[in-house]
């Protein structure tokens, strides 16, 4: 997972603000990290370790059964401490930043496994994590978009719904791909079964993308275009009347 640091983007995407839970659109480069102070790069440097040591057990997994035990039993405290990692970044980290290194980091990431996931984990696995990072820009790229607008009363319940469900399955992406990192990194093996339950994870960064689609979609404005009034010559006039008469002509025949 290299210097293994999720980014939090600014935003509300949820009554409970989901930008400070967003912490899984990329791992910071090695050229963006070093815009992060000093104390603020070893906390979180503190937190990515102990996200590490979370992951390692269930790599190691011999079985589907085995990892899907592994993956119940850590989930949630991943989770939480991937909420400190997003909103420790957001307290330590200027925008601009977050933005920056978050864009390059997709573009690591993108570059790790076009270089290394053929040899670790063949074809279709290299080519699905490919496809995960374009879908993990794609949302990194709506999430800028939203920004901080929020929504309305009325929507309010909705949103949050949205942002709960965008949450389990950005974070659920983010776990799947970290074993995959962490296997690339240490060369440790993963195992056939457990590389199927693994590939079905990184399916969940669709339904992320269609969840902060929706979010997206209750923040835009839909609003009735405003025609500017066209002035007609006296021909213009002559063929709308013909036009006109025409069509009546029409409705008298389909009446009679």
């Amino acid at each position: 997972m290299k210097d293994t640091l999720a980014l939090a983007h600014g935003g509300s995407l949820g009554i409970d603000g989901i930008g400070e839970r967003l912490a899984f659109v990329g791992f910071p480069s090695k050229r963006a990290a070093k815009q992060i102070s000093g104390s603020a790069e070893d906390a979180l440097k503190s937190i990515a370790t102990l996200l590490e040591q979370m992951i390692v057990g269930a790599v190691e997994k011999r079985t589907a059964a085995e990892f899907k035990v592994a993956y119940e039993g850590i989930f949630q405290s991943y989770r939480q401490l991937m909420n400190a990692l997003g909103s420790l970044i957001r307290a330590v980290v200027p925008a601009a930043v977050i933005e920056r290194v978050t864009a390059e980091s997709l573009c690591e990431m993108e570059a790790d496994f076009r270089d290394h996931a053929l040899v670790a984990f063949g074809a279709n696995m290299r080519d699905q994590a490919l496809f995960t990072v374009w879908t993990l820009r794609k949302i990194s790229d709506l999430a800028q978009r939203i920004g901080s607008k929020d929504v309305s009363q009325d929507l309010k319940e909705q949103d949050s719904k949205i942002a709960a469900m965008f949450v389990y399955h950005g974070v659920r992406t983010r776990f799947h791909l970290d074993c995959l990192f962490l296997s690339m990194r240490t060369n440790r093996p993963i195992y056939p079964e457990v590389l199927e339950v693994i590939s079905d994870g990184l399916r969940s960064a669709v339904d992320a993308y269609a969840w902060i689609r929706q979010a997206a979609d209750l923040r835009s404005t839909h609003e009735e275009p405003i025609l500017e009034f066209i002035d007609m010559d006296e021909d213009d006039k002559i063929f709308v009347d013909s036009s006109a008469f025409d069509m009546a002509k029409e409705c008298q025949v389909d009446a009679g």
